[in-house]
Formats: structure tokens, sequence, C-alpha cells
């Protein structure tokens, strides 16, 4: 969503973090280097209105409650949250688990 809201070939992305292995910084630089050296504010906004806007389905929602341990009552509705919480639990896992 965000590489084709960019205008980034996904393939491209796909091929550079296979073989650079980069950090957050440096894939941000590539990213940028992509988009001409600036992001375009209108692609931006409307990609953050996408991004606001959007709801996983139904079955990747409950996945990621359930793994959580949260009951879905339809509460937590938007990806941006429900991602959220399934960065969280793999951060804890790692963490954790090692």
């Amino acid at each position: 969503m965000v590489l084709g809201g960019l205008g980034i070939d996904v393939d491209a992305f796909k091929r550079f973090v296979t073989d650079e292995n980069p950090s957050y910084p440096q894939c941000e630089a590539w990213v940028l280097q992509q988009c001409g050296g600036s992001l375009d504010a209108q692609k931006v906004a409307e990609l953050n209105a996408s991004i606001a806007g959007y709801n996983h389905s139904d079955a990747v929602r409950k996945s990621i409650l359930d793994a959580n341990g949260i009951p879905d009552e339809g509460k937590i509705l938007d990806a941006i949250n429900l991602n959220n919480l399934d960065d969280w639990l793999c951060f804890h896992k790692e963490v954790i688990e090692g």
C-alpha cells in the first residue's frame, strides 16, 4: 500500500531489502532516492488518508486479536491499531523468547 502510494516498484523494493538487508534509516534513504529526493506532499496526504481508513478483513482482525488474547467485540477495527498490536506481540516474543 505504501510503496504503491509513493509510486515505488514493489519488486525493486524487495530486491533492495533482500540484497542489502538495510537498517530502517537506510531503507528510508532508498525510498527517498526512488522518489527523486523528496516526497510529493499530495501523494503522502492521499496515502495517509488511505492508511487511516483501511480495515483488515474479519479473518485478519480475528487472528491478530486472538493472538493477543483480546476478544473480538468490534471495538478495534482499524488496521493501524491492529498492526500495532501485532508488532508489539512480535516484539515481546522476540525479547522474551530471544
